[in-house]
């Protein structure tokens, strides 16, 4: 009697779990909005950007697209954040950056909790790819040349705080990258950038290191 008692009560957990994990996945599968909101509600960045993607993918919201960026980003999940912001940002003149114009303009002011200063979004954006793509270049000296035009090219001529070469250059002092900082003043001081405080604390940093 007890082994029957017993044999029911594990058939009945396995039927539980199996279906507890066959839940799981549809709804994984079918409504990954929802799953990328439990997860994020838990703690789990890692997966609850991976969730955004998947309703990008499904729905096309940027929205999600551009969570799943900025999560890969700052976990330094690089090569799949350079894929999700090449998906964002897309070609001149093409409707991917038609619609990361108009995100970005959905947005005044942003406020960035790393560095506490009031960012526009398309400056966090485009700063946070700066910083992938110097992590992924930093074995290749053409790559890395290409990071500091991208950055320069995406910064405005007023050089406002919290833009792309602010974040470029912060991330090359901290890695303590001499020679990158060389080259990026050198590109630096070959535009014609409105010399504010935010240039010169900027030239004095890269001086420094």
């Amino acid at each position: 009697m007890r082994k029957t008692i017993t044999r029911t009560a594990l058939i009945t957990l396995g039927i539980t779990l199996i279906m507890a994990i066959a839940v799981f996945g549809i709804v994984s599968f079918c409504f990954p909005y929802v799953m990328m909101n439990f997860t994020a509600s838990l703690g789990m960045k890692n997966l609850s950007g991976d969730y955004a993607y998947q309703e990008f993918e499904r729905s096309g919201d940027v929205n999600c697209l551009v969570r799943s960026f900025v999560i890969a980003a700052e976990k330094e999940k690089d090569r799949i954040a350079d894929d999700r912001f090449t998906i964002l940002y897309g070609e001149d003149e093409s409707e991917a950056r038609d619609k990361f114009n108009e995100y970005c303009d959905s947005y005044e002011i942003d406020t960035s909790d790393e560095a506490n200063v009031e960012i526009s979004m398309r400056s966090y954006l485009l700063g946070l790819a700066s910083r992938v793509k110097y992590r992924l270049a930093r074995t290749s000296d053409d790559k890395k040349k290409e990071v500091c035009e991208f950055a320069i090219g995406a910064t405005e001529q007023s050089f406002p705080q919290g833009n792309p070469v602010v974040y470029l250059a912060i991330e090359a002092v901290e890695k303590n990258d001499d020679a990158f900082c060389k080259l990026l003043l050198e590109e630096i001081e070959k535009y014609d950038f409105e010399q504010n405080a935010y240039y010169h604390n900027i030239i004095k940093l890269l001086e420094g290191v």
